[in-house]
């Protein structure tokens, strides 16, 4: 990269892989840029409007949103969205709570802002943005305090898993849109904070987790265990040596 980052914000879109903000020497900084797997290089784009380290970012409708983080002194409530097209970055609307190590993710042509530190405490606090309207609103809160936490959208669920909150955990619970509640899901095995997870696609033995933590056994990273889709238990995922292993690890 041009700039070295810690605490950076990372997403997709387009094919590129976008690196925003992040810290060095404990000090936010705007710059961002965009890696070109086929050209093998990065480029510069426009700075956002603000210093920000630790916030999270997401794409939605060919845009980038980025929400919260810190500036190196305080918890930012803000939030901008970059338009790869005029290479601009425009503040939207801010979110009603200010987070930092929260996470964000688009769903249901919506952007989801979730749990985080304010500067003050971990919250459980969850709001959704609407592009359409450029506007927040509160959505069911987190049934755990979490902040540096694992955030994404499976099966029509989002999922969020670990996490810091004065201690790491292992507990996950998935977010969903009908009923607009969160559910607890099985735990990982370990627990984490700092953490990142994807979804993989077209691996058969990977499939849905948002199931009843009451009705599964605890989800093992160690040693590779998934649900199997179609029977709904757990199954050993492919050995390291099986061209499978590099997708997954």
């Amino acid at each position: 990269m041009h700039n070295r980052r810690t605490y950076v914000s990372v997403t997709v879109l387009d094919g590129f892989i976008y690196a925003l903000g992040g810290s060095v020497s404990s000090f936010g900084h705007s710059s961002a840029e965009r890696y070109d797997p086929e050209a093998n290089q990065w480029t510069l784009i426009a700075s956002m409007q603000e210093q920000r380290c630790d916030a999270s970012c997401t794409s939605l409708h060919g845009k980038i949103y980025i929400c919260g983080g810190c500036d190196g002194f305080d918890c930012l409530q803000s939030a901008e969205c970059y338009d790869p097209g005029t290479n601009l970055w425009t503040m939207i609307a801010p979110m009603i709570n200010r987070r930092s190590g929260g996470g964000v993710v688009a769903f249901k042509d919506q952007i989801y802002a979730v749990g985080g530190f304010n500067g003050e405490e971990h919250q459980r606090w969850a709001e959704s943005y609407d592009p359409s309207t450029n506007s927040w609103q509160d959505v069911c809160p987190l049934l755990h305090t979490r902040r540096e936490f694992g955030l994404e959208v499976i099966e029509d669920r989002i999922l969020a898993v670990g996490g810091f909150a004065d201690y790491d955990n292992n507990d996950a619970e998935a977010y969903c849109s009908v009923t607009g509640l969160w559910t607890l899901c099985c735990g990982m095995k370990i627990s984490r904070s700092a953490l990142s997870c994807c979804v993989v696609q077209g691996i058969p033995n990977m499939a849905d987790y948002t199931f009843s933590r009451d009705s599964l056994p605890l989800f093992n990273f160690e040693d590779g265990v998934a649900l199997d889709e179609n029977q709904m238990t757990f199954s050993v995922l492919s050995h390291p040596n099986s061209p499978y292993f590099d997708r997954v690890s």
